[in-house]
C-alpha cells in the first residue's frame, strides 16, 4: 500500500510541473496580446512618412488614423503632447514656374512633367494646430521681400547644382516623437545608416517604437559627378508588404513592383530615402549656392509613381544637439500632388559636414512627427 501511494504521488508531480508551464506560456501569451492590441491603438494615430493615399509613408505612413474609428472618451489628467515647431512657410502661390527643357516626348507620364502650378493654397497656409508653438525665426511670406533672394523662381535642380560632395559615412541616431491631430503622441527612435566608397552607396532608414519596426527602407545605387543616382528602392512598413522601386539604366526608366507603371528617367531621380542625402551632397559640394529665397524642384520616386517635389531654402537656424549648439540650414519641402504627404522641413549643418540634424513631416491629415538628432557615429 505504501508503495502504491509512493506511485501516484510520484506520478501527479509531473503532471503538476506541465499545468504550471502550461499556465505560464498562456499567462505569457495574454501578456504578448494586450501589449500588440495597446500598441495597434497607439500606431493607428500616428503617421510616419506617408505616400501616396492608396499605399499609405517614412521617412517618413507607417499606420494612419482610422477615420471611422470612434474617438475615445477624453482622459483626465493627460499629460500635454510635445510641442514641435510648425513648417516652414511653403514656396508662394504667386511665385512663377521656370523649368529646365525636357523632350516632350520622352516624357509621357504627368508625374515626370514639371509642375506649373503653384501648390494649393489651403495646403500651403494651413494654419497649424493651436498646441504648436510657432518657430518666430522662420523667415514668413510678410518679410519675404526683406530677405536676401537668389532667385525668384522654381529651378530644376540640376541646373543650379554644377557638382556633389556626398558627406562621410556615418550611422545617424535620431529621437522620434509623433504627434496626431487630435493631440496624442507616440514615442520612438530612428536610424540611418549611410555609407559608399566614393562609386556606389547604400541607405539604410529605420523606425522603431519599443520592440517593434515601424518602417525601414534601402536605398542603393552609384554616386556620380551629380550626386545620388539610385538603382534600387526597397520600403517595408508595419503590416504591408515590401515594395521595389527599380531605376533602369538601358533604357532609362523606372519601374515598380507595386505597379504596371513605367515611367521614362531624365536623371537626376531621386527616392523617397536618397532625396535628404542628394541635397546633403549638392550643399556641401555647392555651399555658395545656398542662399535665403532658394527655390528649386526634384523628381522623387515612391512604390508607385515619380512625383514633382518643391523645395525652398528658408535660412539658418541654431540647434541645440546633445553635443553642442549647430547652425542648420532649414529647407521646406513641398511633395507633389499624388503624395500623401504634406511637407517636410529637413535642417542640414554644413558644421556637421552637412547631415541631417533634424526632419519635420506632416501629413495631409495632420498628423506630424519630428526627428532630432542625438548621436553621430562614424564608419
Amino acid at each position: 500500500m505504501i508503495a502504491s501511494t509512493l506511485s501516484t504521488g510520484s506520478a501527479r508531480r509531473p503532471s503538476r510541473r506541465w499545468s504550471l508551464v502550461i499556465g505560464v506560456l498562456l499567462l505569457t501569451l495574454l501578456a504578448h496580446l494586450l501589449v500588440l492590441r495597446w500598441l495597434n491603438n497607439q500606431l493607428e494615430r500616428i503617421a510616419f512618412f506617408d505616400d501616396a493615399d492608396d499605399e499609405s509613408t517614412i521617412s517618413v505612413s507607417l499606420l494612419r488614423p482610422d477615420p471611422q474609428r470612434s474617438a475615445p472618451p477624453p482622459r483626465k489628467l493627460a499629460p500635454p503632447a510635445p510641442t514641435l515647431p510648425p513648417p516652414a512657410p511653403a514656396i508662394a502661390a504667386n511665385d512663377q514656374v521656370a523649368v529646365a527643357d525636357k523632350p516632350a516626348t520622352e516624357t509621357p507620364a504627368a508625374a515626370l512633367a514639371p509642375s506649373t502650378e503653384a501648390p494649393p493654397p489651403a495646403a500651403a497656409d494651413a494654419a497649424p494646430p493651436a498646441a504648436l508653438t510657432p518657430a518666430p525665426s522662420v523667415p514668413t511670406e510678410a518679410n519675404a521681400a526683406a530677405e536676401p533672394s537668389r532667385e525668384t523662381a522654381l529651378a530644376n535642380i540640376n541646373a543650379v547644382f554644377d557638382k556633389a560632395s556626398p558627406p562621410p559615412p556615418a550611422e545617424l541616431v535620431f529621437n522620434a516623437i509623433g504627434v496626431s491631430k487630435d493631440g496624442r503622441s507616440l514615442s520612438g527612435s530612428g536610424t540611418m545608416q549611410w555609407r559608399h566608397d566614393g562609386q556606389r552607396y547604400t541607405l539604410d532608414t529605420e523606425i522603431s517604437v519599443l520592440v517593434f519596426t515601424l518602417a525601414k527602407n534601402r536605398s542603393e545605387g552609384e554616386l556620380g559627378a551629380v550626386g545620388i543616382a539610385p538603382n534600387l528602392y526597397i520600403e517595408k512598413r508595419f503590416g504591408r508588404s515590401e515594395t521595389n522601386t527599380h531605376f533602369q539604366q538601358q533604357p532609362k526608366r523606372i519601374s515598380f513592383s507595386a505597379s504596371t507603371a513605367i515611367i521614362p528617367a531624365n536623371g537626376g531621380e531621386q527616392d523617397r530615402g536618397s532625396w535628404i542625402w542628394q541635397l546633403a551632397s549638392l550643399g556641401r559640394g555647392n555651399p555658395d549656392k545656398f542662399e535665403p529665397g532658394l527655390k528649386l524642384e526634384m523628381f522623387v520616386a515612391s512604390a508607385k509613381n515619380v512625383d514633382t517635389w518643391q523645395i525652398r531654402v528658408n535660412g539658418k537656424e541654431q540647434l541645440k544637439l546633445p553635443d553642442g549648439e549647430v547652425s542648420a540650414w532649414r529647407l521646406s519641402v513641398i511633395p507633389g500632388t499624388q503624395s500623401f504627404d504634406k511637407q517636410f522641413d529637413l535642417w542640414l549643418a554644413p558644421e556637421r559636414q552637412w547631415y541631417p540634424v533634424r526632419l519635420l513631416h506632416e501629413d495631409k491629415n495632420g498628423n506630424r512627427v519630428e526627428l532630432s538628432l542625438s548621436k553621430i557615429s562614424s564608419k
